[in-house]
């Protein structure tokens, strides 16, 4: 790190700019190539959306062809990471209940794609696989591929990586005025690079000199998610999901049955579409339940909560888990980057890519995939730097 007081500047092959999820993985695949690599974050530490979300990587959610490959490169490039960082990666994959018969055709059609090695499951085999009540269940999905780490712990073990790389430099708390082709300035460090890559996150309208015109169709999406203490301390390996999932990730989008379970959604509890309750349940490795979560779009958003959509979210989970009263432990907004309504990520488009000029690009993940994405999306961003 540079001394205090003291404007240094240092010539490297890639700096990228945000050390979320987005910003990471393009800095540990230039080094994968070889590269020489700056990263710089505003912050001391992670404190944004890549630490405030499950640590799902759900490769069986995304839609098929170059996105589910994709995925397939996330996954592997989490596996090798994980080892190298000492960061728990959990292979236990994800389980999905169908409750009514629209739900299971979502499942079994999203199944018979054999390249996500999903497998339909008895509403027996599914408590078998996790400690879930069965009267309402008609059968379930195990999506055998999906990965899941702590993104508290993991986020700051990928930087890590970096830190100790003799080819990478890590600056944490420097905030970037100002970008021009080939040099990335902050107070205290100027870094000259023939590659940028600039991931801003839910602050794409700060950049400098301002946003590039392609990320005009962006807005933000506020969540609201809770940490709860696990009923009767119970553990749940895979992580859990409900037909809410199956209107909202292009993999259970494309089936023809998902429109017939919207509208039933729509006709029977309209409060859980208005208030875009979304039902993971992610058990982090100390125990404790991750429960999410709500979804508003804005371009600015209230910095308060709202409890009655923690109601809402707390009702589904304990019907979910069998639960009459859930220990909440934390509480917590998210922030990220997406289109009104959250088209890009019902089409499939996860990422917006923005060339403000030669040399450079501003990457921004739209569809809360990040986890799931990026580290497999990262080589296709620098490819187009070569």
């Amino acid at each position: 790190m540079a001394t205090p007081g003291r404007h240094e500047t240092i010539d490297v092959d890639l700096c990228v700019v945000g050390a979320g999820i987005v910003g990471l993985a393009h800095a540990l695949e230039g080094r994968r190539r070889g590269l020489r690599v700056a990263l710089l974050e505003r912050d001391r530490r992670a404190v944004g959306a890549s630490v405030r979300n499950f640590g799902h990587a759900f490769i069986t959610g995304v839609g098929d062809g170059d996105d589910l490959e994709c995925a397939l490169r996330t996954r592997a490039r989490w596996v090798e990471l994980g080892a190298r960082a000492r960061i728990v990666v959990r292979d236990a994959g994800t389980l999905l209940v169908a409750r009514t018969g629209d739900e299971l055709a979502v499942l079994e059609g999203t199944a018979a794609n054999p390249r996500r090695e999903a497998r339909m499951l008895t509403a027996q085999e599914a408590a078998r696989l996790a400690p879930i009540p069965t009267r309402e269940v008609l059968g379930a999905m195990h999506g055998t591929l999906d990965l899941r780490v702590d993104p508290r712990a993991a986020v700051g073990g990928l930087a890590r990586l970096l830190e100790q790389d003799d080819g990478a430099r890590v600056e944490w708390g420097a905030a970037v005025h100002a970008i021009e082709p080939g040099v990335v300035h902050s107070m205290r460090l100027s870094v000259r690079a023939p590659k940028l890559v600039i991931c801003p996150g839910p602050d794409y309208a700060a950049l400098p000199p301002g946003p590039p015109d392609s990320l005009s169709e962006l807005t933000l999406c506020k969540l609201q998610m809770l940490r709860v203490a696990a009923p009767d301390k119970r553990v749940y390996a895979p992580a859990l999901m409900t037909g809410l999932s199956m209107i909202r990730y292009p993999a259970f989008t494309a089936q023809a049955a998902a429109d017939s379970v919207r509208e039933r959604i729509r006709a029977e509890r309209p409060e859980l579409l208005e208030a875009g309750i979304h039902l993971i349940v992610a058990q982090l490795p100390q125990g404790d339940l991750i429960i999410g979560d709500t979804h508003s779009y804005g371009d600015t958003h209230t910095p308060f909560r709202e409890e009655r959509l923690d109601e809402l979210l707390l009702g589904e989970a304990r019907r979910l888990l069998g639960a009459p009263t859930l220990d909440v432990r934390e509480r917590w907004i998210g922030i990220y980057p997406t289109a009104a309504d959250g088209r890009l990520a019902t089409a499939g488009n996860h990422f917006v890519v923005a060339v403000p000029f030669a040399g450079a690009r501003v990457v921004e993940v739209t569809s809360g995939l990040g986890m799931t994405m990026a580290l497999g999306h990262a080589a296709a961003v620098l490819d187009g730097l070569e």
